[in-house]
């Protein structure tokens, strides 16, 4: 129950930091004791790059989807200097990519 209150208040506060464009509140509502940690065995080097966020530049990491991809949330500026340090530091067979967020969302015309 603890972890799921934790994750569901820091989820709060993602939600709450991207409304109001407080990259402290979005870096703070990235964290989560619920989803990851339970999942981090099958796929530890992405865990591992994850947890160095802050440190690469970044406001902070999440793992996308099922794993083991990575989405590492930047502010604007930073986004070259976060790129050029995951390039860095990831494995051989890793691949980094730097894509675009719309603030529009997805614009699904046809199913």
């Amino acid at each position: 129950m603890t972890d799921a209150v934790y994750s569901v208040a820091h989820a709060a506060l993602l939600t709450l930091g991207l409304a109001r464009g407080d990259w402290d509140l979005i870096s703070r509502g990235l964290h989560d004791q619920l989803h990851q940690p339970r999942r981090a065995h099958l796929y530890p080097e992405s865990i591992a790059l994850m947890h160095r966020a802050s440190e690469f530049g970044a406001l902070g990491a999440t793992i996308s989807g099922a794993g083991p991809s990575i989405l590492f949330w930047t502010n604007w500026d930073a986004t070259g200097g976060v790129y050029t340090a995951l390039k860095a530091a990831v494995e051989q067979g890793s691949t980094v990519q730097r894509v675009t967020f719309s603030q529009q969302g997805l614009d699904v015309r046809e199913l």
